[in-house]
């Protein structure tokens, strides 16, 4: 069993205790000089106590983690009212290989979605276009004067290099203005007037208005399967359609930005949320943090 006692002299404490995280069998914070343990399978952190309550085992195992999760900072501009945000689940089957993540759906692609990457920027970057622009460039050096070329050919390499940069940008450029350039994983996301996801660095955003969302779900993963998922129905051309994607199970089994996040959206906009626990113990967490506050959310057994 790999015990953490929480330090905020270390950065990484500082991030977790900045999240006012619970320990989600009992409910209390965890503070400055706890000892806590994080489960392997999902993630969620446990008080050494409650650990050993539940004979050092969750999610069917007994494993936890070794070294304490950092979860990276984003910068986002909070112009378009971003409530809540997750990195799309990673993958591997062996710890020497690299970390796979989920797609986008490929229901973003279809009406109603919007995809807001074809206004801003190009979605697909094609490097021979600058590189070409250099080449041509330097052609017209070559062919313009021999004594000239004679003259600056010490320069040509430095001309060269330095006028990459400014084609890059402004071929290129045109990510920066995306809000979402800091996401650096495949992103979902909630604002007060949509759910969206965006893909690393913002290359392409698909957003859907609000409007057309009549249900969103989510399951906290089960024996039958390893993934806790998102069901969002949403209409599109008035009829009643559907997407299924993968979430990371912490986010419900702590769910401290995620409830106020749905909740916000669904009474703003008169959505229905459903969260389906799997787990008897995570239900009760989930049912104390509905009661306080979340009250536009229903929450139940699988």
């Amino acid at each position: 069993m790999h015990i953490h006692k929480i330090n905020s002299t270390l950065s990484e404490h500082q991030n977790f205790l900045a999240q006012n995280r619970k320990d989600p069998i009992t409910g209390d914070s965890i503070l400055e000089g706890d000892e806590v343990v994080f489960c392997v399978g999902c993630k969620s952190v446990f008080l050494k106590d409650t650990w050993e309550y539940l004979g050092k085992r969750h999610c069917e195992q007994n494993e936890t983690l070794s070294k304490f999760p950092v979860q990276k900072a984003i910068r986002l501009e909070l112009e378009n009212d971003i409530l809540f945000y997750t990195s799309l689940p990673k993958y591997t089957s062996h710890p020497k290989l690299d970390e796979i993540q989920d797609n986008i759906p490929s229901e973003t692609n279809k009406i109603p979605w919007i995809q807001a990457s074809q206004k801003n920027h190009p979605t697909v970057y094609n490097p021979f276009i600058p590189v070409g622009l250099c080449l041509f460039t330097l052609c017209i050096f070559l062919f313009a004067s021999a004594a000239i070329i004679k003259a600056l050919a010490i320069y040509i390499p430095f001309i060269v290099i330095l006028g990459i940069y400014p084609l890059y940008d402004w071929y290129y450029g045109q990510r920066v203005k995306s809000t979402y350039k800091d996401f650096t994983d495949n992103t979902f996301y909630i604002t007060k007037k949509t759910i969206g996801f965006a893909s690393r660095y913002g290359f392409e955003e698909f957003i859907l208005p609000a409007e057309n969302i009549t249900n969103i779900v989510f399951y906290e993963k089960n024996n039958l399967s390893s993934n806790s998922y998102c069901m969002v129905y949403y209409k599109s051309n008035g009829i009643n359609t559907s997407m299924k994607f993968n979430v990371d199970s912490e986010i419900l089994q702590t769910g401290t930005i995620l409830f106020p996040a749905l909740n916000a959206l669904s009474k703003k906009q008169n959505i229905s949320v459903e969260i389906e626990i799997n787990q008897e113990n995570t239900l009760h967490h989930v049912q104390r943090m509905v009661a306080n506050g979340n009250s536009n959310i229903r929450v139940s057994t699988v």
